[in-house]
């Protein structure tokens, strides 16, 4: 798999890829690389959002919005901004991300934050976690699932 196929993924999938805001103490839990933004950068980001989220009236709008009145009121309690972070993308089918949902409140995929911030879209790459293997080293992103594969993936229902 490698980074071309992710974000071909991400593009196609967008509500697989998720973030997350990330409080303190529990921040410091986080890899540098896993980082998106952090300390006030953080707070400008969340407030642009908020801000546009308060205008709108669809249903869709309105609960994204819900969620995101619940952060607001953790950051209005966090007394040190520099100790807040936003993760990058992570996919909903990897270990690691099961570890930093525990670790933080789920903030937006990456469907809504690219259509909220289209300016981010030609960094698209830049956004999304490595994937790591348990050893916490990076895999080898060299082998490509084939695209004509015949295997055919069963779902729950079909079992």
């Amino acid at each position: 798999m490698n980074s071309t196929y992710i974000l071909k993924l991400a593009r196609e999938n967008h509500t697989r890829f998720q973030n997350f805001i990330i409080f303190e103490p529990n921040a410091s839990r986080v890899l540098g690389t896993d980082i998106f933004l952090k300390g006030h950068d953080v707070k400008i980001l969340f407030d642009k959002l908020y801000t546009k989220l308060d205008t709108t009236k669809s249903l869709k709008h309105l609960i994204l919005f819900n969620r995101l009145s619940k952060i607001k009121q953790m950051l209005d309690l966090v007394q040190n901004q520099e100790e807040i972070i936003i993760s990058k993308f992570f996919d909903r089918v990897w270990k690691r991300y099961s570890y930093i949902s525990n670790l933080g409140e789920l903030f937006l995929d990456i469907g809504t934050f690219l259509h909220h911030f289209p300016e981010y879209l030609p960094s698209l790459e830049s956004l999304m976690a490595q994937r790591l293997d348990e050893e916490g080293e990076e895999l080898d992103l060299a082998e490509e699932p084939a695209e004509d594969s015949d295997e055919k993936i069963s779902t729950p229902m079909e079992e």
